[in-house]
């Protein structure tokens, strides 16, 4: 039924003589459908140029030989022989005084029946050409079938641009471990996906050779070819096509040009419009409201662009709305009831909702519908992160690393690197989170986790400065200066730790934090004030049972028994592990940005 709407929306859109938005209608239907003659015969009524109608001709005629429509018009374009079966000139009524002259006059006659012939087909021809998209309507519309929708080149909520479907297994240069990708097995490789809009230009050779370029995912030669076919003719979705290119690549300012382009080429090009609020919610500041706006422009423009009410769906879900988001998402899903991007993005609005078994449901499914989904490996292993899963959280990680985006995803990185500390893989973690700190050393988290990794490696020396460079950085983050007490203590600095403990005592926000304070500092004060530490066990065990591993109860149990027996040991000969029992805090996984 959606496709008879389309059909009929072109019918109306060429009969008034909207010939631009009659191609846009139609390239929709070809982008589902790229094998169905009909459209094809439908475009060659829509498209401007002689060398595109020939091309959409030909098309119809390779996928449907027995075509007569199609031939009929290849032959008044002198693109296949004459058959008067099909194209038969109307028959010249003779005069009987016509009978004597003819006789003699043989040759002329030949000629001059040839230029009638001649100027008679051209009245054909155009005739034809006009209206040849109007006598094939009843046909599409009797045998257009509705199929499955196919998902567009596009980013995700993660920022993560949707990868045209991957041809071959090409690793990450910045990482590479050992791993084979999961849809090395298939039988046959995903087919790249046309980009919204695609409107046949064979007139113009770059413009094909760019196409074959970003189909192979040769963006930067794509790109080149792409511009060239623009300045020679100018075309919404060609300026589209090159938008989304520089978008998946980061570069967003082009982006945002090619975009502004496509809008001034065509102000009713619906997703040039949904390529602009993309670009603007990765660059610019406080973008929601013009995002927004572009978005239901969009919609507005192309009720069908179920890409656009995806995007609605996380400004809403960012924002809080959850109801919001999930309204748009169910609107999508009934216009790409198969699509794997449905799929994730209920996926990702379950995780903002905390429903793990859900959200892991839906990225599951997301993957058995699209196995080359890689921004759906990301949001697997941050799952059974947060489901304390690590060992299942790292080969997903490591497929959409390995062979993602090449710009460092950090968030990931950490991610991984949090997996593996978790599974006794310290070495590997430090290096990931190397190479995360040098793309991003601002960034507080990594910093607290490569803290944390180095003191479960009893690198207590590194983890010093770790929490050092985090305090430069937040001088109120709780954890950083409770890590940097641990730390102390684990260099036997008792005084140094307590007085660094004591400081995060009034950076604490919650009845957990102050287990932590008392936990450690108990630890730290008991060589050099037994009566102090014993003060602060008391303080942990004061606390409900719920802010605390059940562990440190029954530690603070046997500290108190033992410091209040009277024959005790000289605290200061005890020796003190460099690495005393210890928690690793979690850091969660964030929502998807």
């Amino acid at each position: 039924m959606a496709d008879e709407k389309i059909l009929e929306e072109v019918r109306t859109a060429l009969a008034q003589g909207q010939r631009a938005r009659a191609r846009d209608l139609l390239t929709r239907l070809l982008r589902r459908a790229p094998n169905q003659p009909e459209y094809w015969l439908w475009m060659s009524a829509a498209v401007e140029t002689p060398k595109e109608r020939l091309y959409c001709l030909r098309e119809v005629l390779r996928l449907d030989p027995d075509n007569l429509d199609a031939r009929r018009g290849l032959i008044l374009m002198g693109a296949l022989p004459h058959d008067e079966r099909l194209v038969a000139p109307a028959a010249l009524q003779r005069r009987t005084w016509q009978v004597d002259l003819e006789k003699p006059r043989d040759e002329v006659t030949h000629h001059l029946w040839r230029r009638v012939a001649l100027y008679a087909g051209l009245v054909i021809l155009v005739a034809a050409l006009v209206t040849l998209g109007v006598f094939s309507v009843n046909r599409l519309r009797q045998r257009a079938q509705p199929t499955r929708p196919v998902i567009s080149f596009q980013p995700l909520p993660t920022a993560t641009p949707l990868p045209a479907a991957q041809t071959a297994a090409t690793p990450n240069p910045a990482f590479t471990p050992t791993i084979t990708p999961p849809w090395a097995a298939l039988a046959a490789t995903y087919t790249p996906t046309p980009a919204y809009g695609r409107t046949p230009h064979p007139i113009i050779e770059a413009y094909s050779l760019g196409l074959r370029a970003f189909e192979r995912g040769d963006y930067n030669r794509a790109i080149q070819y792409l511009d060239q076919a623009a300045q020679i003719q100018p075309a919404a979705d060609i300026y589209t096509l090159i938008g989304d290119i520089y978008l998946s690549q980061g570069a967003y300012s082009q982006a945002l040009q090619a975009y502004n382009q496509a809008i001034q080429t065509d102000k009713t090009y619906a997703p040039a419009y949904l390529g602009r609020a993309r670009a603007l919610l990765q660059s610019a500041p406080n973008p929601e409201q013009e995002a927004r706006r572009n978005l239901e422009e969009a919609l507005r423009l192309d009720p069908n662009l179920a890409e656009a009410r995806l995007e609605l769906a996380r400004l809403a879900a960012e924002q809080g709305d959850l109801a919001a988001a999930t309204r748009q998402i169910e609107q999508a899903a009934t216009q790409l009831p198969e699509s794997p991007l449905v799929a994730y993005y209920r996926g990702w609005l379950a995780l903002q909702s905390n429903d793990l078994d859900e959200a892991l449901r839906q990225v599951q499914e997301a993957l058995r519908r699209d196995v080359t989904l890689l921004p759906a490996y990301r949001l697997l292993g941050q799952i059974y992160l947060l489901q304390d899963q690590p060992a299942q959280a790292i080969p997903p990680l490591e497929v959409y690393l390995t062979y993602g985006p090449p710009s460092a995803d950090v968030e990931a990185l950490g991610w991984l690197a949090q997996a593996y500390a978790r599974e006794g893989r310290a070495d590997e973690a430090l290096a990931l989170l190397d190479r995360a700190l040098a793309a991003d050393r601002l960034n507080l988290t990594l910093w607290l986790q490569r803290g944390e990794v180095n003191l479960q490696a009893s690198n207590n020396t590194a983890a010093l400065e770790d929490f050092k460079q985090a305090l430069n950085l937040n001088p109120r983050s709780f954890a950083a200066s409770l890590g940097r007490g641990r730390a102390l203590l684990g260099l036997q600095a008792y005084g140094d730790a307590y007085m660094q403990l004591s400081k995060s005592e009034g950076l604490a926000r919650s009845a957990a934090d102050k287990a932590a304070v008392y936990y450690w500092r108990a630890q730290a004060v008991e060589p050099l004030d037994p009566r102090a530490a014993y003060a602060d066990w008391q303080r942990l065990l004061a606390l409900p049972e719920t802010a605390m591993p059940a562990t440190w109860r029954t530690q603070a149990q046997a500290a108190l028994a033992r410091l209040a027996t009277p024959t005790a040991t000289p605290l200061r000969s005890l020796t003190l592990t460099s690495t005393p029992p210890q928690v690793t805090p979690t850091y969660a996984a964030t929502a998807i940005r």
